[in-house]
């Protein structure tokens, strides 16, 4: 997929992210009580995902006992965490050293056999062709990808013939919307939905629907499934994606109360990779 115009500085906006996310990292760890979620885990490892993909996951990749999953863009590694519970030998990779050096501190400490890289998840070249048997990507990581089919090309070159990758992130519908002015109940355009990233004072890329669904049909990918859904009670804490300025988390899920929750929050897709 070609940039949008004007954009020629991607060598500088991608070091920009590295140092962005090497100083966030620490605090973006903290936000987590790793301890209560490895207790989750082991009563069920599908906490780690929406259950609207645990769900997809549960149809499509039922068992993942032995199975090699590669985690790109890996962040806070909750999602690394649980495909280890669920018996993956799993690769997690991402752009910024200290996400990882995070990630691997608590996999050491609690003695799981996950490999970590630092590693671009538009280029992946530590990672050998036709290894994994599942690509997975959560949601965050493509609104920092400039280049949706090169990063798509490298998913499907580590993959096995007819490996899977399954994805979720925000749904795009929700970008032309300013969402502080939904938290009071008022609609109000900010943006057409047709403009994508970046933005003044932003470096990140407001992908729509056919740019994700055009990147992965020419990368090589066969789209067997799309799912939209909405954040329910049963994501809190961890996958709440409706806006919080309410007096309960509760009343986020009320789209009579939260205008936002009338749209579905994220996107879902499941692929196969085919040959081309």
């Amino acid at each position: 997929m070609k940039l949008p115009a004007g954009l020629d500085k991607n060598e500088e906006r991608q070091k920009e992210l590295v140092e962005n996310w090497n100083s966030r990292s620490d605090e973006w760890y903290a936000q987590w009580d790793y301890e209560a979620l490895f207790r989750e885990l082991e009563k069920d490892p599908y906490i780690a995902f929406p259950k609207a993909i645990a769900a997809v996951m549960k149809e499509y990749v039922p068992d993942l006992k032995g199975k090699k999953v590669c985690v790109p863009s890996c962040g806070d590694s909750v999602a690394v965490f649980g495909f280890q519970a669920l018996g993956a030998k799993v690769t997690a990779a991402d752009i910024s050293w200290k996400q990882v050096e995070n990630g691997r501190k608590i996999a050491e400490q609690r003695g799981l056999d996950i490999t970590y890289y630092c590693s671009d998840s538009m280029k992946l070249e530590e990672l050998v062709d036709e290894t994994f048997d599942l690509v997975y990507t959560s949601n965050g990581v493509h609104v920092w990808i400039h280049d949706l089919g090169t990063m798509y090309r490298n998913f499907h070159r580590i993959l096995k013939e007819n490996g899977r990758y399954i994805m979720f992130d925000t749904h795009p519908w929700s970008r032309p919307f300013d969402k502080k002015l939904l938290g009071n109940g008022e609609f109000r355009i900010r943006k057409p939905y047709e403009e994508t990233g970046p933005f003044p004072g932003e470096t990140t890329f407001d992908w729509r629907i056919q740019d994700f669904v055009n990147s992965l049909a020419v990368s090589g990918f066969f789209i067997e499934r799309m799912e939209e859904f909405h954040s329910v009670i049963a994501d809190l804490p961890n996958h709440n994606y409706l806006y919080e300025e309410k007096d309960t988390a509760y009343e986020n899920f009320d789209w009579h109360k939260n205008p936002s929750a009338a749209l579905p929050q994220c996107l879902g897709l499941i692929c196969r990779k085919i040959s081309i």
